[in-house]
């Protein structure tokens, strides 16, 4: 497969010409100095993080628009921008976070188009550590890839998502006769050919009935163009023995299915297999993954529709002996937060949770006791998912420089472990000496520069002073 130059490089040869990654620009245009075009977000520490939160912030800020763009950006617990990969702006990206693919880490996301009933159209992204695309997963069976899941097994597959309209006699649930309804369908898919090695789909399994949305107004007037999505599948997952766990928002319910497609056992919604009732109540939820400890996670969001106080993501224990399940632990803000779609709970060893709140546009980190430790807000949009993970980054090149107004700016999207910038100045490139210095600030740091310089270039510093890399210098 063709490799890509790496986002910093790309846009620097959009809009400024034949310039490599390491080419010093002088112009400002729209967006950073260093990298014309690109636009990353400005976003806001609500809670400053404690020395407890380890980690950088993974999230895919839709974008609002020609004048926002959007895209997946790393982040530090000081809201500073790592790395940003900035899309076209009709195009939005969800599910971004490190995943491990042929035994290394990986960086994976979904994008493409999202329709207005919130059903995406679109393919699976994997980029390596050098920020890199290393593949592309994409439906098969002639269908889209849905943005509600990309993920990774250990097999070398990915799990996805599909939303496929198909005529359907709805009068059963208060519809139209020769109405229209979304068969969500579940693929797994090989990585490395692209074959579909497993297809499930809803309608072979669970019937109309079980949607919280049969004999509603999304039932009686369904159409080609508005189908009934009785069942909005949002989440899949390994479970124990080969099965697999799926989410299904519009019906409130959790379902584990065996490879032969049969339906295991159901937890929620109208049919649960599972009780007491009152452990088991929970709406429209996103996210749900079981754990090798016999717990299962989920992100509850009934706050919106109030079907309940607000949005709770949850640990539950479940006894598939008994058929009882517990709730172990609730995470919540002291500003009780009601998310009206979306969102996930990422469990953290030591027993916290970091949460992205989907519709309502924040993350948060919590301690094993429940405590806020870190909160971040994006600007718009919103985040669908957002995580904390582990990241070192190595986008090769060199750092990216540029000179305006009085003052110097420096850049290397995704490289890890930058310190602080050093800038050297002299006649020419071959005397250049200290002339100033600052710490590292986010994606691009500006750094005043005392005495007009001929020549400048700049140095990015690790820990201790060590040189991670010197731009080229520009005049």
């Amino acid at each position: 497969m063709r490799r890509l130059l790496p986002l910093a490089a790309v846009c620097l040869v959009v809009a400024a010409g034949a310039r490599s990654a390491g080419t010093a620009v002088t112009g400002t245009g729209t967006g950073l100095h260093t990298i014309p075009g690109l636009e990353p977000p400005r976003l806001t520490v609500e809670v400053a993080a404690r020395a407890s939160v380890k980690g950088l912030v993974f999230i895919a800020e839709k974008g609002g628009g020609k004048k926002r763009p959007g895209g997946p950006m790393i982040v530090d617990a000081k809201g500073r921008v790592v790395w940003f990969h900035q899309l076209p702006s009709d195009l939005q990206a969800t599910d971004f976070r490190m995943q491990t693919y042929r035994g290394k880490p990986v960086l994976t996301w979904w994008q493409g188009t999202v329709s207005k009933a919130g059903v995406g159209s679109g393919t699976d992204e994997i980029y390596d550590t050098s920020y890199h695309r290393i593949a592309t997963v994409k439906a098969g069976h002639g269908l889209q890839a849905d943005l509600h899941e990309f993920q990774l097994t250990p097999r070398g597959t990915a799990f996805i998502t599909a939303y496929h309209e198909v005529p359907y006699d709805l009068s059963g649930v208060g519809g139209p006769g020769k109405g229209y309804v979304y068969d969500c369908v579940v693929q797994e898919i090989d990585v490395a050919t692209g074959n579909v090695v497993f297809e499930w789909h809803s309608l072979d399994h669970v019937p109309l009935s079980e949607s919280l949305e049969a004999n509603e107004e999304p039932a009686k007037d369904a159409t080609k163009k508005r189908p009934l999505d009785y069942f909005h599948v949002n989440s899949v997952a390994d479970g124990p023995n080969g099965t697999i766990l799926l989410s299904a928002r519009n019906t409130s319910a959790l379902y584990l299915i065996a490879r032969d497609g049969h339906i295991v056992w159901r937890l929620g919604g109208k049919q649960s297999d599972f009780g007491p009732p009152a452990a088991v109540r929970f709406f429209y939820q996103h996210n749900a993954r079981l754990h090798a400890n016999g717990t299962l996670s989920l992100f509850d969001n009934g706050g919106i529709p109030r079907a309940e106080r607000y949005t709770r993501p949850v640990v539950l224990r479940l006894d598939e002996k008994t058929k009882r399940a517990t709730i172990l632990k609730t995470f919540a803000t002291p500003k009780r937060i009601a998310s009206p779609y979306e969102g996930n709970i990422e469990l953290l060893p030591g027993g916290g949770a970091f949460v992205g709140w989907g519709g309502v546009p924040k993350v948060t980190d919590f301690a094993a006791n429940g405590n806020v430790t870190f909160q971040l807000k994006l600007p718009f949009g919103d985040t669908y998912r957002g995580y904390l993970l582990p990241w070192r980054g190595n986008p090769g090149g060199k750092p990216l420089v540029a000179v305006a107004g009085g003052a110097v700016y420096a850049s290397w999207n995704g490289k890890a472990g930058i310190a602080r910038w050093e800038v050297l100045g002299g006649p020419d490139a071959r005397h250049l000496t200290h002339v100033a210095a600052a710490p590292w600030s986010g994606l691009e740091t500006a750094i005043p520069l005392p005495l007009p310089e001929h020549v400048i270039a700049v140095r990015a510093l690790g820990a201790g002073g060590r040189v991670l890399g010197q731009s080229a210098a520009v005049r």
